[in-house]
C-alpha cells in the first residue's frame, strides 16, 4: 500500500508518505526511484523543472545498500 498524507504546518505543508505491505528486500528496491520522484515533486512544488527521473534515479541509487 502506498499513502500519502499532507498536514498544515504553519504556512508550509507536511507530506508524510508511506509503503508497506513489502519485503525489507523489496522495499530497499523501491527507495532509490521514490527518491527520484520526490525530487521531481519538490522541483515542481518550487517552480523549477523537474530533474529528468532516470538520471535522478542513476545519480541517487548508489547511495542506497541495495544498489551497491
Amino acid at each position: 500500500m502506498v499513502r500519502y498524507e499532507l498536514e498544515s504546518d504553519g504556512d508550509a505543508t507536511l507530506l508524510t508518505f508511506t509503503h508497506s505491505g513489502l519485503s525489507e528486500r523489496n522495499a530497499l528496491g523501491f527507495v532509490p526511484g521514490t527518491h527520484a520522484f520526490l525530487d521531481r515533486l519538490q522541483a515542481h512544488l518550487n517552480g523549477e523543472e523537474p530533474p529528468n527521473w532516470s538520471e535522478r534515479y542513476a545519480e541517487v541509487a548508489p547511495a542506497y545498500p541495495a544498489w551497491r
